[in-house]
């Protein structure tokens, strides 16, 4: 694969982590499963994309054309929006797994003849 077309893949790729991540809710209970997994893949192929591109410069070199320095110049903006994104999207499902470790805690703690259900406590003793 040529570097140029490898750019305008990574690009392309992360255009669509983007836009996947602004469609995306901040609390973490309001997304589904399948649009997290979306983005996971495409960061998947990002990674690939950018593995290919390493190759492309190892035949190449790093004597970027005015086109290519242009589209580095928009991947980086682009990675300046993504970052602050992740890391909040990070710290969201880190905090949902801290509630639900929390639940899990709580319903042992708690669970001498009662069932736990989603946040709620239904005690079984009659």
């Amino acid at each position: 694969m040529k570097r140029i077309d490898a750019l305008n893949q990574m690009h392309v790729v992360t255009n669509q982590i983007v836009k996947s991540l602004n469609g995306l809710n901040p609390s973490m209970d309001e997304n589904g499963p399948e649009e997290l997994d979306g983005i996971n893949n495409m960061i998947n192929r990002r990674e690939e994309t950018i593995q290919l591109l390493d190759k492309a410069m190892k035949q190449e070199g790093t004597d970027w054309t005015e086109e290519e320095q242009l589209m580095l110049q928009q991947l980086s903006t682009l990675e300046e929006t993504i970052q602050p994104r992740l890391s909040d999207l990070y710290a969201a499902f880190s905090e949902q797994m801290r509630r639900l470790q929390q639940g899990k805690t709580a319903a042992n703690k708690y669970n001498s003849g009662q069932a736990y259900t989603d946040g709620a406590f239904f005690d079984k003793r009659k």
